[in-house]
């Protein structure tokens, strides 16, 4: 009995002490924690009585927000989203094994719109072609699809089809501005008539943005001839290359990144994904910006979060190891570009149908980086820039070949625009609003070449 006394005694005196010792543990901890929220909440009070608060919350938001828009959501045959995958985007593409994957029709956001026949258009488009209507299509990747841009009408393809449109109400319009339909009869008058712009078809223009992020020529190719073609189309833009460099020899085109390892089992491990969360909050806290932004004079880190974004990269391999260094695989990538993009030349031939072939511009080509470009070029490592000119001298000379043996094909080499002052990479091939109108430019003026009329002697 005494025993038992005793251990019970014993036990309270324990039981004593524990109690005494828990409130110091737990004032600690949640001095530990409470800490960095009460610097964050005085970091806020401080940064909304300055009033600079719109400044961090519109740094925070918008970029971020339109790279969510903006990043691929993968989904299977059957419309469902692969819960293997993580980071998955707002943009809906289904898998299909034709072709790799497609955008899912009839989606869209304040970024993006996908019509019901899964191009990137506000207006559906029909299989058969109205009368006068002149239709061009545009195939590529990310470039092409305009991935970044403000809306559909920042991108290229439609900033091409308002010009050609609008040269056609200028003609109607102010028809002594353009060169006339016949000649005059005097030579210093037709020097003077000829001085003048062309006219081009008095058609309607439709431009029909058929890219999709993350393509390579291989799916550009199968898109051609599975979908584009039910289409009549009248030319064709291809603008790409960069995916090709990417992609390694072994794969005939893109597929949706990482799932065959995903479904066997590589995949993050949950400390891996909550350490990506507690990453992600922490550089969204004011105190951290605040230090980055006036201490640290930094770049934002927003504009770099784009660098990989729809990019073939893995959960074991990152940009930098996907791209080669090895001058075989190099060559056999090369190859595979060419043979895909031949097939294009060809099958544009034969149906006597333009070809616009784009080199496509990437970041590694700028001469001056602005601070946002320079904080994405960090982020592609030591190596991208070396490896991806290598790949870009061998592509570009493979392309040349394919384009002089045929006069259906036109090349344009739209890397002129890289000594521009302002930003124009918001990814290593994303372009600015600004650089997708120098596109657009560029193409109108290759095909406006190719729509001229040329006015009728007098007298006929």
């Amino acid at each position: 009995m005494f025993t038992r006394r005793r251990k019970s005694w014993s036990r309270r005196k324990s039981w004593e002490r524990k109690t005494q010792r828990r409130p110091w543990m737990l004032t600690a901890l949640l001095l530990l924690l409470g800490l960095p929220v009460g610097l964050e909440l005085l970091a806020r009070l401080v940064v909304s009585l300055a009033g600079t608060s719109q400044q961090f919350e519109t740094a925070q938001s918008e970029q971020s927000k339109k790279v969510e828009a903006y990043r691929l959501k993968f989904l299977s045959p059957k419309g469902q989203p692969y819960q293997e995958l993580s980071n998955s985007g707002d943009l809906s593409v289904i898998r299909n094994p034709l072709i790799g994957y497609q955008l899912l029709p009839q989606q869209k956001n304040q970024f993006w719109a996908i019509n019901p026949q899964g191009f990137r258009d506000t207006n559906p488009i029909a299989p058969e072609k109205p009368a006068g209507e002149v239709r061009i299509f545009v195939l590529g990747g990310s470039a092409a699809f305009g991935q970044l841009s403000s809306n559909n009408e920042a991108t290229f393809a439609h900033q091409l089809e308002q010009l050609l449109n609008s040269q056609v109400t200028g003609q109607r319009n102010n028809p002594s501005r353009y060169q006339p339909e016949v000649l005059p009869y005097l030579a210093e008058d037709v020097d003077k008539a000829l001085a003048l712009p062309p006219r081009i078809a008095d058609r309607q223009y439709r431009v029909i943005n058929a890219a999709v992020p993350g393509y390579a020529s291989g799916n550009e190719l199968a898109m051609l001839m599975l979908q584009v073609s039910n289409y009549s189309p009248d030319m064709i833009i291809v603008l790409d290359s960069y995916a090709d460099l990417l992609l390694p020899s072994t794969q005939s085109g893109a597929d949706i990144p990482g799932l065959d390892e995903a479904l066997q089992g590589t995949q993050q491990d949950m400390s891996t994904q909550v350490s990506e969360s507690v990453k992600s909050w922490f550089n969204q806290m004011y105190l951290v910006q605040g230090f980055q932004r006036y201490i640290q004079r930094s770049p934002l880190p927003e504009a770099a979060s784009a660098a990989t974004l729809n990019l073939p990269t893995t959960l074991t391999n990152s940009l930098e190891q996907t791209l080669t260094a090895d001058p075989a695989e190099l060559d056999r990538r090369v190859q595979r570009y060419r043979n895909h993009l031949k097939q294009i030349v060809r099958w544009s031939s034969v149906n006597q149908q333009r070809l616009f072939i784009g080199i496509q511009p990437e970041i590694a080509n700028r001469q001056k980086m602005t601070p946002e470009e320079t904080a994405i070029i960090d982020q592609l490592g030591e190596t991208y820039a070396k490896t991806i000119k290598a790949g870009y001298t061998k592509l570009t000379a493979a392309t040349n070949q394919l384009a002089n043996s045929s006069s259906n094909v036109k090349l344009l080499d739209l890397r002129s625009f890289a000594a521009l002052p302002d930003q124009v990479f918001q990814s290593p091939t994303s372009l600015t609003d600004t650089a997708n109108r120098k596109t657009a430019e560029q193409f109108y003026r290759a095909i406006a070449v190719t729509l001229a009329l040329r006015p009728k002697p007098f007298g006929s």
